[in-house]
């Protein structure tokens, strides 16, 4: 899938069996009826960014305006969980 960097508009080929493209997701959790790690896999759309440093360089930049997104958020999921 070809993606455009949102920080510097460089074309990026993301896909599902690749490491290209940022957010990297790490998450997952271990199965211990198969004794392994399962990943919980990234959206290809989700990744926005060519690189780390790109990524960096956005949230730095916009840091004020997505401080308070991020508090928005976790407010709704209190919210959400109190319900």
């Amino acid at each position: 899938m070809k993606q455009v960097c949102i920080n510097c508009n460089k074309v990026f080929y993301p896909t599902k069996n690749n490491y290209v493209g940022y957010p990297q997701s790490y998450s997952g959790y271990f199965n211990n009826d198969e004794n392994r790690w399962i990943s919980i896999d990234t959206n290809i759309e989700s990744k926005v960014f060519h690189s780390r440093h790109c990524q960096d360089q956005f949230l730095t930049k916009h840091g004020d305006y997505l401080s308070r997104i991020f508090r928005d958020l976790k407010q709704n999921e209190r919210e959400a969980t109190n319900d």
